[in-house]
């Protein structure tokens, strides 16, 4: 066996010996699920939907909702601040909340006088639109460190907040998981080495198809995403949580169509020409669409429904309508400025009415029917949850961007790992398989689709290596080609010693210094991210008379009165203050 190739041969056992270093238990990737939780196993359909958790010692069992704008996570316990105009009693708080967590009755729960001196992230963004307590949660919180997991990952201790205010008027509900750009939850997992990086993934899932068959789980996939889920071309955009951008999740996206998806193939669009709306994503948030009243109402008068009021239920704000009327039994689809167009399936946007019953139960009422839009004037335009029944959403905190496919609806799985950059990448990092089905499209407010994607590049995102172990690989490239140059000199000087020139082929061309070789970088998405130009518009300002409240269907109780905070003068708020 020749010397180079011995050496070829020691550099490639070496890395794979700097992965397994890299990441000792094996595991670089999680998937934790989104399902439909029963929170209370003695009270029959006691459902959320969430991701299922573990917290404490012994290990009680919560439910949490993924959160992009929090950099810490925060638990509540029997103090769970429910909103009473729209929560009936304590066991509908708790059953909506996804359980409470008994720290009296936890051995590792370890108090601290504030979150900052537990470890935690020492600043909660409160950009305008974010919900009106979070600037406070740092120093009202009853704050410790406790052991906790997600889903199916190890636990590991990490600091927690136990909020001791009302900070997010109860109908967000559920623990809330912090995912921000400073996550002590993702430090924590990379630190103890469950994942490779500060990168996480979300499909919701499917519900109310109208079969347990065709209902389908969701995950939150943390260390990269999944290659089953994703469709096709994705879009790439940097995150940006500045107060010029009016989005505090760092994720602004511009619609600069909504169509109307009817049955006979037609379609119709409910936006005026020549115009956009620019939306923060939100992920927790309960509808598919918060947006300007006008374009509400312009979805309306296209599919001729008649509202009967607004809902109160698991779908907050969402727009009610009489099931023995006219129901649209079309899709919508969102075209965004990048030329990423998004179909929301019909049954993922009106669905059934949901309840918690008083005993716990969650109630499906089949009339009236909601429509998961809702109308705000002057606050922020969402994307919410069920916009990722049809997308696909990654957040990179190491590349500091954030990308977007067309979801596909599978229960197959591919995990792919999404290595950290090899400038954040001091210490290494672990990768895996490359690959992964979507080019990355050029975010630019204005271009149109057809411009967009002939600049897409072939990439999944900046900085984001789909598969890859970067740094790793990086290095010892740079060892085999140094070794390669060592040992090629040290065969010239021989030569020269014995007076005999270097041998020849037929072509002239030294067969010791081979033709000059391209490491395709397609596949592993070391590309620079193409530059982003995002025309920043108004958001559309709607004065509007609020929606009537109507009647309960079935009669058996009156809606309830709205508190001031939960409607604005001019239609439905998104819960959102100022």
């Amino acid at each position: 066996m020749s010397t180079l190739m011995r050496t070829l041969l020691i550099t490639l056992w070496a890395g794979r010996a700097l992965g397994a270093v890299c990441n000792s238990n094996g595991t670089s990737v999680i998937a934790l699920p989104i399902t439909d939780i029963a929170v209370d196993p003695s009270i029959p359909d006691s459902l959320m939907r969430g991701i299922p958790s573990r917290i404490g010692t012994p290990p009680q069992h919560i439910v949490v909702l993924p959160w992009p704008d929090l950099n810490n996570t925060y638990i509540y316990d029997q103090e769970a601040y429910c909103d009473p105009s729209i929560i009936w009693n304590d066991k509908i708080c708790e059953i909506r909340r996804g359980g409470y967590f008994y720290e009296a009755n936890s051995t590792s729960f370890t108090k601290y006088s504030d979150l900052v001196a537990s470890g935690g992230a020492t600043q909660e963004l409160g950009t305008r639109g974010a919900e009106l307590g979070v600037p406070k949660l740092l120093s009202t919180s009853l704050a410790g460190t406790e052991r906790f997991a997600a889903g199916t990952s190890n636990f590991t201790t990490m600091p927690i907040g136990i909020p001791r205010m009302r900070w997010d008027n109860g109908y967000t509900i559920l623990h809330a998981l912090g995912l921000g750009s400073n996550s002590t939850y993702l430090n924590a997992l990379v630190e103890s080495q469950q994942i490779g990086s500060r990168v996480w993934s979300i499909f919701w899932g499917r519900m109310w198809t109208g079969s347990a068959a065709t209902d389908l789980d969701g995950s939150v996939v943390l260390g990269g995403y999944d290659q089953e889920k994703v469709i096709g071309r994705n879009v790439t955009q940097p995150l940006d949580y500045s107060e010029e951008t009016g989005c505090w999740t760092g994720m602004k996206v511009t619609v600069s169509n909504v169509l109307v998806n009817f049955r006979n193939g037609t379609d119709y669009s409910i936006m005026p020409r020549n115009s956009a709306v620019e939306c923060c994503i939100v992920p927790q948030r309960q509808l598919v669409w918060e947006a300007p009243v006008d374009m509400v109402d312009a979805f309306e008068r296209a599919t001729q429904m008649n509202s009967t009021g607004l809902s109160y239920g698991l779908h907050w704000g969402a727009r009610q309508y009489d099931a023995s009327g006219n129901i649209f039994d079309g899709d919508v689809t969102f075209v965004l400025s990048s030329g990423l167009q998004i179909r929301v399936p019909n049954n993922q946007l009106i669905t059934p009415f949901v309840e918690v019953d008083r005993n716990g139960s969650r109630l499906v009422h089949q009339s009236p029917k909601e429509l998961l839009m809702g109308g705000v004037s002057d606050n922020p335009t969402t994307l919410g949850r069920y916009f990722f029944t049809a997308a696909y959403l990654m957040v990179d905190h190491e590349a500091h961007t954030f990308t977007m496919w067309q979801a596909n609806p599978t229960t197959k799985s591919n995990l792919v790992p999404v290595a950290r950059t090899s400038t954040d990448n001091a210490d290494g990092a672990c990768g895996g398989d490359s690959g992964g089905t979507g080019d990355t499209g050029v975010a630019n407010g204005g271009d149109s689709a057809g411009e967009a994607a002939s600049k897409a590049s072939s990439s999944i995102s900046a900085g984001a290596v789909a598969g890859a172990a970067v740094g790793g690989v990086a290095a010892l490239g740079a060892l085999a080609a140094l070794i390669f140059i060592l040992l090629r000199r040290k065969k010239k000087r021989a030569m020269v010693t014995s007076g005999q020139p270097p041998p020849a082929d037929a072509s002239g061309v030294n067969p010791g210094e081979p033709d000059e070789i391209y490491y395709k970088t397609d596949m592993s998405g070391i590309h620079e991210m193409p530059g982003i130009s995002d025309s920043h518009r108004e958001l559309h300002g709607v004065s509007v008379a609020p929606l009537g409240n109507g009647a309960w269907a079935n009669g058996e109780r009156p809606r309830p009165s709205f508190t001031a905070y939960e409607l604005e003068a001019a239609g439905l708020s998104s819960g959102y203050r100022t």
